[in-house]
């Protein structure tokens, strides 16, 4: 995977003379850490044999219920955190923690329908995914909600040692995932369903709890995308990052993780979630319309999908 990021890097600097300066490639890492936290949920899930089609519906919406329920408590208050039409001036603090924790809660839920209700995981996030999206037309009446604050500001502008704050945040939390996994014996068992659940079963685990927690996860990575998502943006609305489940499998995928489950690596995914906006950057500097930048992701998922399963055969 490096290689490949060593690749777009060097033709992105023989083709454009602005591709490797400092502000694009800060623009790069910006698009790197959005996409990579969805990604880094959507492999906790895919370890287990699941998968997660919710994660982008889950980002917008945990936002938008956050913006909903703080200018409640702010009008209970005599408080306007609702100022200008729909500008959200509000608490940031109340703010990020009803968005953490409705991301969280939307995840548990996915997870409860897969594990105890044996619903198939892509039907079950694929109903929330449409639910969601219809709940989020709902609160928002169609209209976006625009945010201001130096939270906001900090959390898509600041730089730390050059490197923007939202790419620092998504290493920090891959940290902490990756010992998650690899090192602690609940992460242990999250691979071992994906690896042989029915073995895992017998073996005295209680997978179904695990399972749950391993899509509660993936809520808390997509609440934290959306925190970031809606920070760059400055605004949230319902209509906003279609597609980009599809998206984070991709880049999933392409950094190693198996959609039987059982294996993957965070960073390698890390690694994936920078060639791919390295990949999708140099393509929007040689001006190749969006759609055809769809396609490629889309390309980019069948050519994944068919090296992982050759190399599974093999």
């Amino acid at each position: 995977m490096l290689w490949l990021v060593l690749s777009i890097l060097v033709l992105g600097a023989l083709t454009s003379p602005h591709y490797l300066s400092a502000l694009n490639i800060q623009n790069l890492l910006r698009n790197a850490a959005l996409v990579g936290m969805l990604a880094t949920g959507m492999t906790i899930v895919l370890v287990t044999g699941r998968i997660d089609l919710s994660v982008a519906a889950n980002m917008v919406f945990s936002v938008i219920i956050a913006v909903v329920v703080t200018s409640w408590i702010g009008r209970e208050l005599g408080l306007r955190w609702i100022v200008k039409g729909n500008t959200f001036a509000g608490s940031p603090l109340i703010f990020v923690v009803i968005s953490l924790l409705t991301g969280t809660a939307i995840g548990a839920l996915n997870g409860i329908g897969v594990a105890y209700f044996k619903v198939a995981s892509f039907i079950m996030t694929l109903v929330s995914l449409t639910a969601l999206r219809g709940l989020s037309y709902l609160a928002t009446n169609g209209a976006p909600f625009y945010l201001k604050g130096a939270f906001f500001n900090w959390l898509s502008d600041q730089l730390w040692l050059g490197v923007p704050v939202s790419f620092t945040l998504l290493v920090v939390l891959v940290l902490f995932a990756d010992a998650f996994l690899s090192r602690t014996v609940a992460g242990n068992r999250l691979f071992a369903i994906g690896g042989n659940e029915t073995a895992t079963l017998y073996s005295g685990i209680k997978t179904n709890r695990y399972i749950v927690a391993s899509f509660a996860l993936s809520g808390l990575f997509a609440a934290v995308a959306g925190l970031v998502f809606t920070a760059r943006l400055k605004s949230v609305e319902a209509a906003l990052a279609q597609g980009y489940e599809l998206t984070a499998i991709a880049i999933a995928v392409l950094g190693g993780v198996a959609l039987a489950g059982g294996t993957g690596s965070l960073w390698r995914v890390l690694t994936a979630a920078i060639g791919f906006s390295a990949g999708l950057n140099l393509l929007a500097i040689w001006g190749v319309p969006t759609w055809y930048q769809n396609l490629a992701i889309g390309a980019v998922l069948v050519l994944a999908v068919s090296l992982t399963r050759l190399n599974h055969k093999n």
